[in-house]
């Protein structure tokens, strides 16, 4: 088998894959890479389920309330003085790293740490504009490669785009699903950037089924399209690498950053219903508010200035509304669970974390899962960023010949994990800097620490009202995976 020295490794995301659907029948090629390699069946996103959050957590082997990135879009003066932090826009994104540099992600980075150690980086994004940016920042400083199909005006090298484009061709428009966007990406890695720069660590993050989740509805037959399409995209890197992979040098590392849920019922204009109730909590921030409420089907409340009666009141309303699902807050206040207990224990965070109401209901196509929700998305269409099973669970396999052949792992892993497994390879433990652990079992040699045994617990907290809070997860060691939080009535049964 190859040494440190001379491997190479490829990260291939399938945004917001469901573990169900990689099946022979619907994604035969990314199926059988997984039956032949090493399979998670008990992988875990970081709460909040979105996307730039757990783009963070993949890049640095940490919780939020480590690396700094709490939400999508939260509240942070300093990199976004007077408006919402939108960690999607380029712009946004690019002018939050020059004001507040490296105080922005408060961890290395892979890129980072391969820099160190004398190796070259490389990432191709379909997804957020600000997302491409999050998961190479530095290309710039460290000479890296950077591709945004939203924003080729923002790729690393300077000027790179155009020899792109006069190798491969001019970037397609975008459309619904976005297959033509997969394959520009999947043909960018494969005929230029394997060609022309071949990187000690690649990593492209393909954006379906996210968006026809998203826009679609999951389980849809536009969605089913946009998986049978990635897949299809994947069994041409494998077919074209075969060489690479089958010589041991290239190690491959499939996942899903999170899953995702399904949208029920008409959004329900949460700001508007805090008004209602006599708060001045609003969607954006306005000259009277009290705080600012971001909230898809789980968000939070951000409070202008500190005002621990007012915290108070809003909690205890919250836990007042059927709408409202789990609730946590800095201290635990009023029978609420703790941020530290979801890893966003960070000063980002929002004064009040809830989750909207969820259960198991299974939508349009059969596919469970259903949430509440104040979403921007059509009505079925799906959303990610809470605490259900449907969420946190998602998609990860790793094959190569530094990785065990044909096994099926049913320990927990996750995000956080990425990182710290891809630096084992080139023979550099973090482990004891990051949240995450390295995936020593899926390693062809497998050494397993005998503290790293699988402890299963479930949090509970109970308000005055006798409803309870439930968070249920598992911990390895130090490292702690959630794998869902629910809400319990007087005398009904579990919401979950």
């Amino acid at each position: 088998m190859p040494g440190p020295e001379n491997i190479r490794v490829l990260v291939v995301v399938f945004d917001a894959l469901r573990p169900e659907f990689v099946t022979p029948e619907l994604m035969p090629n990314l199926s059988q890479f997984a039956s032949r390699g090493v399979r998670y069946t008990n992988s875990h996103s970081t709460f909040p389920t979105e996307t730039r959050v757990n783009q963070s957590a993949v890049i640095t082997g940490c919780y939020p309330g480590a690396h700094g990135l709490v939400a999508n879009k939260f509240i942070e003066p300093a990199a976004s003085p007077g408006k919402i932090f939108n960690t999607g826009d380029e712009d946004e994104l690019k002018t939050a790293f020059t004001r507040v540099g490296k105080n922005l992600l408060h961890r290395p980075t892979l890129s980072q740490r391969l820099a160190q150690l004398g190796k070259s980086f490389a990432t191709v994004s379909t997804g957020t504009p600000g997302g491409a940016r999050l998961i190479n920042h530095d290309a710039e400083s460290t000479g890296n490669f950077r591709l945004s199909l939203h924003r080729p005006d923002a790729a690393s090298p300077e000027g790179i785009v155009k020899n792109i484009i006069k190798t491969i061709g001019p970037i397609p428009e975008y459309h619904l699903p976005a297959l033509q966007w997969v394959s520009y990406g999947v043909e960018c890695y494969l005929d230029f950037i394997e060609n022309q720069i071949h990187p000690d660590v690649m990593v492209l993050w393909l954006s379906e089924p996210d968006e026809s989740f998203h826009h679609i509805g999951i389980g849809s037959a536009g969605a089913l399209s946009a998986i049978r399409h990635v897949d299809m995209e994947f069994g041409r890197i494998l077919e074209r690498q075969k060489q690479q992979i089958e010589s041991g040098h290239l190690q491959i590392i499939t996942l899903s950053d999170h899953g995702q849920i399904s949208l029920k019922g008409e959004p329900l204009d949460i700001s508007a219903r805090f008004r209602a109730a006599g708060f001045a909590i609003d969607a954006t921030p306005q000259n009277d508010s009290q705080g600012v409420a971001i909230i898809d089907n789980a968000g939070g409340v951000w409070l202008t200035r500190p005002d621990a009666g007012l915290l108070q009141e809003l909690v205890v309303w919250l836990q007042q509304q059927s709408w409202c699902g789990p609730i946590f807050t800095v201290e635990g206040i009023a029978g609420t669970l703790k941020h530290e207990d979801v890893g966003i224990a960070h000063s980002r965070a929002p004064d009040i974390s809830f989750v909207c109401h969820h259960g198991d209901e299974d939508n349009t196509w059969g596919i469970a899962g259903e949430s509440l929700h104040d979403a921007s998305y059509p009505i079925g269409g799906g959303c990610h960023g809470g605490l259900s099973r449907y969420e946190l669970h998602n998609f990860l396999a790793l094959s190569g010949a530094s990785f065990g052949a044909s096994s099926i792992i049913d320990l927990p892993a996750g995000n956080i994990d990425i990182t710290p497994t891809v630096l084992k390879l080139f023979g550099h433990d973090i482990s004891k800097q990051v949240d995450g652990r390295i995936l020593f079992e899926a390693l062809v040699d497998p050494q397993i620490p005998d503290t790293e045994k699988p402890v299963e617990q479930t949090i509970s907290s109970t308000n005055k009202n006798g409803s309870v809070t439930h968070l249920n997860l598992t911990r390895m060691g130090t490292t702690r995976y959630l794998n869902r939080a629910w809400t319990t009535q007087p005398d009904s049964a579990a919401i979950k």
